[in-house]
């Protein structure tokens, strides 16, 4: 992308290092307040916690036991309002909490909401029981209240067999559901946020780059940029003075201080979250048409989401202390989140064999000293410092939902320091491809219609409208393109995204792009046929066996996916 200055405008570029969604609405906050901006990743686009996230967008309804009102309020506001300014990625989700008892838990959530909940009473206290009905109610009453919103309804309270997922009544008499909302494409959602930051650049005339597979460090008192690839056409690395730098690496955070380097004690404590997807018609039918938020018997929470293809059941809360690119899940994890959906549905005998992919990213949480990882705060923070003589603002913390938030915080602090005052808000601005997005409840009416307009099949027009929402006609626009094999994609489609959205290489396409890694029906072939199509629009030198085998071992090392050797069908 050839960056576009504007000669007006003394200011020098913000860099922002980190490419995930935090860093993201960093960048189109200071765009559209026409500061330049460069972003900066050693990786791809989304491709740590955003990626790896447990896809939710939602309040917190367990922070209000620790009396983060601040937190869940701003959270279900942040909600709601990508629930109307991104329709086409969030949408309602309805979740049940199963329930044991109708009594417990109230004093154990007290003690965590006074702050006692370590000392000797309340670790006792907590140490058993579970949550019960009255205080479930008690939690969702305060959920509702800080709410306020009308955009989903209010909790219910279900006897078990009359409403909602096939939970053992036995075991579980009453459920209680709430609503918050899904993302299932982070990665989309951060692709559109950047076309729309590319497009305000190119029209205002103000400088921004993008610059993935790059490293950033300090070289003779400026910034220098150099690529991760040995990139031979572009040997040279780049040098900027920037007006400000804001470290968006996440989980990376005080890696990249390190290496910058920059002086600061350590910031971050991440925790993994592992997550598993299971294409099982059993648990799929056992969740009916909501989700579920449950506490285990150990008293750990865990969650089962419906999601394209089949259902997401996460997560793991442990600490990691090693590089978050390492990132894994676990046998013992994986053995674990089988156990507690199978305490939830023991009619399904969901086993290992039965989980297609799994992934796992790491939290870019504060450093704590907290007993428990579920007491640490998963509030937002930005710690200030310089570096060169310009402010250095490292992000610590924050989550999916908050993100457009902390952008906008961030970027107050960068115009103070610029002597500049906000003239543009995003609070109210709609993400790109949700223009006349329709009412959920008339969107397949509003697919089969543009099925009939382009001639492809309404579940195709579904797929494509899942990545880019309402821009999906302008995609279609090229009549009778062959599908990728075991994929509902036309190559039309395809080689628009390899040609527009910053994809080096194969893994970017398949991970983060397509979103296929996750997808059950992946093969070899779909592989193949996509490591074509890449060499062919990018230019690529590297054959397609080499790129191939690449991705292979990616997706073999980090979602498990060891379904493709011998399979070429």
């Amino acid at each position: 992308m050839n960056p576009r200055s504007n000669t007006s405008n003394p200011t020098a570029p913000v860099l922002i290092l980190g490419a995930g969604v935090n860093g993201i609405c960093v960048a189109r906050e200071l765009i559209l307040n026409r500061v330049p901006v460069w972003i900066v990743d050693t990786n791809d686009i989304a491709y740590g916690a955003t990626a790896k996230s447990s896809r939710l967008i939602h309040g917190g309804l367990r922070y209000l036991e620790y009396a983060d009102f601040r937190l869940v309020a701003e959270s279900l506001h942040e909600r709601d309002r990508l629930l109307r300014l991104a329709p086409q990625f969030v949408v309602p989700l309805k979740l049940y909490i199963p329930i044991r008892k109708r009594t417990g838990g109230l004093i154990a959530a007290g003690l965590r909401f006074l702050g006692l909940s370590r000392t000797r009473l309340g670790r006792w206290i907590g140490s058993g029981g579970g949550r019960g009905l009255w205080t479930v109610k008690l939690g969702l009453w305060f959920y509702d209240l800080l709410a306020r919103s009308q955009l989903v309804p209010r909790h219910e309270v279900h006897r078990t067999g009359q409403n909602g997922p096939a939970f053992p009544a036995a075991q579980y008499p009453w459920s209680c559901s709430y609503y918050d909302a899904r993302m299932e494409c982070p990665e989309r959602f951060c692709i559109a946020l950047l076309k729309e930051i590319e497009q305000l650049a190119a029209q205002q005339g103000t400088e921004f780059r993008l610059l993935t597979y790059h490293r950033a460090s300090v070289a003779n008192q400026q910034i220098e940029i150099r690529s991760e690839l040995g990139d031979i056409l572009n040997p040279q690395p780049s040098t900027l003075n920037p007006s400000s730098i804001i470290n968006a690496t996440g989980a990376w955070g005080d890696w990249t201080l390190r290496e910058l380097p920059a002086e600061a004690p350590p910031l971050f404590g991440g925790t993994k979250g592992s997550h598993l997807f299971t294409s099982q018609s059993e648990l799929r039918a056992a969740l009916g048409e909501g989700a579920v938020y449950a506490e285990a018997a150990d008293g750990r929470l865990v969650f089962l989401i419906p999601m394209t293809g089949g259902v997401m059941i996460g997560t793991t809360d442990e600490r990691f202390d090693e590089r978050p690119e390492l990132a894994r899940s676990t046998d013992s994890e994986q053995e674990y989140l089988i156990r507690l959906t199978n305490e939830l549905f023991p009619q399904v005998g969901l086993t290992a064999g039965d989980i297609h992919a799994t992934c796992a990213g790491i939290r870019p949480l504060p450093s704590s000293g907290a007993a428990r990882t579920a007491a640490i705060s998963r509030d937002h923070q930005i710690d200030e410092r310089e570096l060169l003589g310009v402010p250095l603002l490292t992000l610590i913390g924050g989550k999916l939902t908050t993100c457009r938030a902390l952008g906008e915080q961030t970027a107050d602090r960068v115009l103070k320091h610029l002597g500049q005052v906000r003239t543009v808000s995003t609070r109210e601005r709609p993400i790109r491809g949700s223009q006349g997005h329709p009412p959920l409840s008339e969107l397949e009416h509003t697919l089969s219609e543009l099925a009939r307009e382009t001639g492809y099949s309404q579940a195709t027009c579904r797929e494509v409208w899942r990545l880019v929402g309402t821009q999906a006609r302008d995609y279609l626009q090229e009549p009778g393109s062959p599908l990728i094999h075991g994929t509902l994609l036309p190559r039309c489609v395809i080689t628009r995204i390899i040609d527009e959205e910053w994809v080096t290489c194969l893994e970017d396409l398949i991970e983060r792009r397509l979103l296929l890694a996750l997808e059950p029906r992946l093969v070899r072939k779909t592989i193949e046929e996509l490591a074509d199509l890449f060499v062919t629009r990018s230019g690529s030198t590297a054959s397609t066996r080499a790129i191939v085998d690449r991705a292979l071992r990616r997706l073999e090392t980090f979602y498990h996916r060891r379904d493709f050797k011998g399979r070429d069908q």
